[in-house]
């Protein structure tokens, strides 16, 4: 029977390391969907742990997508769901604290990569509905208006080409991370939004050319980046003065 190796809460909480386990034992001997766990006193005694930190463990999983569980059923194991993984990048991105440099610095490492791609594949397969959302969502930054309506554009522009990739994960993704980063450069006061750059990307993607696309989010992405450094360098000579 297999046990937890360590039932201290200084190493954490019981029910994430109950968490581990069945992510393990699900891998390793449920790997198929729809297959039924074994029932919740067993798990509890397979692990040593109360029915409590098993019910709450499960509930985690559940959350995350990873198992259904149905009132006098049992526990099932699930697909993962586009949303579910959505749902965790958000609650894993969001509510984040003022960055340091360093954070921005490697988020927009992680942005680079894969918007540059996004933006290459959109040039190839974006469908008139897709150019249309982004066209949209240009309108809506030119017109401007609150702050809070110029973000929510700059989202939808960004989540319009992770869209138009034709490969639902690029959203999963770039959603919540677009999203986060956002609001990231909110909270330091830097409010340039790049309109102009966004504009070249589209008009690259609209003429279907990948490597020109690419270019462009290269080039929207790098003049971020300065407006960050220029930021944090204004705070760090208040901090010093």
């Amino acid at each position: 029977m297999e046990t937890l190796r360590k039932r201290t809460f200084r190493s954490g909480r019981l029910s994430g390391q109950v968490v581990s386990e069945l992510e393990r034992m699900i891998a390793e001997r449920y790997p198929q969907p729809g297959q039924r766990l074994p029932k919740e006193a067993d798990l509890a005694e397979q692990f040593q742990v109360s029915r409590i930190v098993v019910r709450e463990a499960m509930k985690i999983l559940e959350d995350r997508g990873v198992v259904e569980v149905s009132a006098g059923r049992g526990t099932f194991t699930l697909t993962p769901s586009p949303r579910k993984v959505k749902d965790v990048l958000m609650r894993l991105f969001k509510d984040q604290p003022i960055p340091s440099l360093l954070e921005m610095e490697r988020m927009l490492e992680l942005r680079q990569i894969l918007e540059e791609t996004a933006a290459g594949l959109a040039a190839v397969r974006a469908a008139p509905q897709d150019l249309d959302s982004m066209a949209a969502a240009l309108d809506a930054m030119r017109r401007g208006g609150s702050e809070s309506e110029v973000i929510d554009a700059d989202l939808r522009f960004h989540c319009a080409v992770a869209k138009a990739t034709g490969n639902h994960y690029f959203e999963i993704v770039i959603e919540p991370l677009t999203h986060t980063f956002i609001q990231q450069m909110k909270l330091t006061n830097v409010s340039n939004v790049g309109l102009e750059l966004h504009d070249h990307i589209f008009r690259a993607i609209q003429a279907r050319n990948p490597v020109a696309a690419r270019q462009a989010v290269r080039r929207l992405l790098k003049s971020t980046l300065d407006d960050i450094r220029g930021v944090f360098k204004v705070i760090e000579s208040k901090d010093s003065a």
